[in-house]
C-alpha cells in the first residue's frame, strides 16, 4: 500500500478560537489505528488531530501530501515568505505574495506570509494566507521549514525584529535564504578580487574626488551609485562635454542635469545631490542600444543542489532622458532575442552563451560572498558592442519578471530550492 495520499490542512473557528486539523489520506489513517491513543498527523514542529469528517465554521482550506513515515504520519511541506513588520500586519509586494501561494496550492505544499514580529517564542506563529481578492486572514501556523526572505525595503530589513527573527530561525534550525540586500561596495570588493573581475568595469568603492577626476580622464562618464540604494533612486551620471562636465541625477522617477565648465564645479553638483552613505564610482561602459536608447540585460539566476543556473534572460531600456533601465524609472521591458540578434546577427549565439557563463559565474562569486546562503538574484550586465560581457550589479531581491514564462519558472524555482532546504534542515517536532 502507497505510504502518500492526498489531504488538506484545515482551519476551523471552535469557541473564537481558530484551530487546525487534517482531513483526508483515509487510506493512511487505516494504516494508523494500531498506533494507539487519538490519531495525531505531524504538521512541521507540531501535532494536530486527524479529522474523519470536515469540522464547521471552516475559516480556510488547503491541499497537502500526506506521509507515513514509520507510525507517524506526516503532513507537508510547510514554507514562510518573510515579509516586513511595521504598522502594518504586513509589508511587502502582495502580488508576489499571492503568485507564490498560488503556485504552491497547485502542488500540495502549504506557504503563509510571515512577519518578521510574528517570529516569537510560541509554539504556533500568526501568519497571512488569502481568501480573495485584497483578503488576507491571520491565522495560527506552525513553524515553517525554510524561509524565503522577501522583506520588500533596506529600512524594514533593518529593524530590530528582523534580526529577532533571524536568531530564533538558527535557534531552531530553520533555514532560510536570501539573509539580505547587498551592498554595492562589499559586491565590487568581491568580484573585484575573484576570476569574474573581468567583467567589472573600472570600479571605485568609495565616493573621492581625486579618484573620480581619474576616473573622468579615462573614460567619457562615470556613474556614481549609492552603495545602499535601490530602482536607481540617488544614482548619478557625471560626464565630460564639450563646454565641460554635466551632472545628471535620478530622483524618484525624475532625472535632472546640472551642466558645469569646471571639474571643481561638477564636484560641488555633487555634494549637494548625494544622497546620504556611501557611494561607489563606476565607468559607464558604452552599451549596445534599442531605438536609440541603451539597454541592458536582467538575468534571473536560481541555485539547485548548489548550482547556479539560468532561468530566464529579459532587456530593459532607458527611457528617453533617464540614466537607468528600471521600469519604475521610465524604462521598458524587451526580449533578448531580438535585441542581441539585431546587433551581433550571426555571432548571437555565442554572445547569448557568453552572458549566460558570464552569468552563472558571477552568481557563484556573490553567492560566497554570502557564504552560500543565498538561493537566487537577479544580475544586470551590460553588452557592448563589440559582444564584451560587463557586470553592473547583482540584486538579492529580484524584482517580479513580467515576461510569464519567466515568471512561472521562478516560482517553481522557489518552491524546489525550499525544499531542497527543508530535506537538509527538518523541523523538530515539539
Amino acid at each position: 500500500m502507497s505510504n502518500a495520499a492526498n489531504g488538506e490542512l484545515v482551519w476551523s473557528r471552535t469557541g473564537g478560537q481558530i484551530r487546525l486539523g487534517v482531513h483526508g489520506g483515509f487510506a493512511l489513517r487505516r494504516q494508523s489505528v494500531g498506533t494507539g491513543g487519538a490519531l495525531t498527523v505531524a504538521v512541521s514542529n507540531v501535532q494536530v488531530p486527524w479529522w474523519g469528517a470536515v469540522p464547521e465554521n471552516v475559516v480556510y482550506r488547503h491541499p497537502v501530501e500526506l506521509r507515513k513515515q514509520g507510525e507517524q504520519v506526516v503532513a507537508g511541506s510547510v514554507f514562510a515568505i518573510l515579509a516586513g513588520s511595521h504598522r502594518k500586519p504586513f509589508h511587502g509586494n502582495r502580488a508576489e505574495y499571492r503568485d507564490l501561494l498560488r503556485a504552491a496550492r497547485r502542488e500540495r505544499k502549504f506557504v503563509y506570509v510571515l512577519p518578521a514580529a510574528r517570529v516569537t517564542e510560541d509554539t504556533w506563529w500568526r501568519g497571512y494566507v488569502r481568501i480573495g481578492t485584497g483578503k488576507w486572514i491571520a491565522l495560527p501556523c506552525p513553524y515553517p521549514q525554510a524561509v524565503y526572505n522577501r522583506i520588500p525595503t533596506r529600512f524594514l530589513e533593518r529593524l530590530p525584529v528582523v534580526g529577532t527573527a533571524r536568531a530564533r530561525f538558527q535557534s531552531l534550525g530553520i533555514p532560510m535564504f536570501n539573509p539580505s540586500y547587498f551592498n554595492k561596495a562589499e559586491l565590487y570588493q568581491a568580484i573585484a578580487a575573484s576570476r569574474a573581475s573581468r567583467y567589472l568595469p573600472d570600479t571605485v568603492t568609495s565616493l573621492d574626488m581625486a579618484r573620480l577626476r581619474g576616473l573622468l580622464s579615462r573614460h567619457r562618464g562615470v556613474y556614481l551609485k549609492p552603495s545602499g540604494g535601490s530602482v536607481g533612486h540617488g544614482m548619478m551620471l557625471a560626464e565630460r562635454t564639450v563646454e565641460g562636465y554635466r551632472l545628471s541625477v535620478m530622483k524618484g522617477s525624475v532625472c535632472q542635469s546640472y551642466p558645469s565648465n569646471r571639474f571643481e564645479g561638477l564636484w560641488a553638483d555633487i555634494m549637494r545631490q548625494r544622497l546620504g552613505g556611501n557611494y561607489v564610482l563606476q565607468a559607464a561602459v558604452p552599451l549596445i542600444e534599442w531605438n536609440e536608447s541603451p539597454c541592458d540585460f536582467r538575468v534571473l539566476l536560481q541555485k539547485h543542489v548548489g548550482r547556479w543556473s539560468v532561468t530566464g534572460v529579459g532587456v530593459r531600456v532607458a527611457g528617453k532622458g533617464v540614466i537607468t533601465t528600471h521600469v519604475p524609472n521610465g524604462g521598458y521591458i524587451m526580449a533578448a532575442d531580438p535585441v542581441i540578434q539585431k546587433w551581433f546577427g550571426t555571432r548571437s549565439a555565442m554572445v547569448e552563451r557568453s552572458l549566460e557563463e558570464a552569468a552563472v559565474e558571477l552568481a557563484h562569486t556573490v553567492d560566497r560572498q554570502y557564504s552560500g546562503a543565498l538561493g537566487e538574484m537577479s544580475i544586470d550586465i551590460g553588452i557592448d558592442r563589440q559582444g564584451d560581457i560587463w557586470f553592473f550589479e547583482a540584486n538579492a531581491k529580484p524584482m517580479k519578471f513580467d515576461e510569464p514564462d519567466i515568471r512561472q519558472r521562478a516560482l517553481q524555482g522557489v518552491l524546489e530550492h525550499l525544499e531542497e532546504l527543508r530535506v537538509h534542515s527538518p523541523v523538530e517536532i515539539v
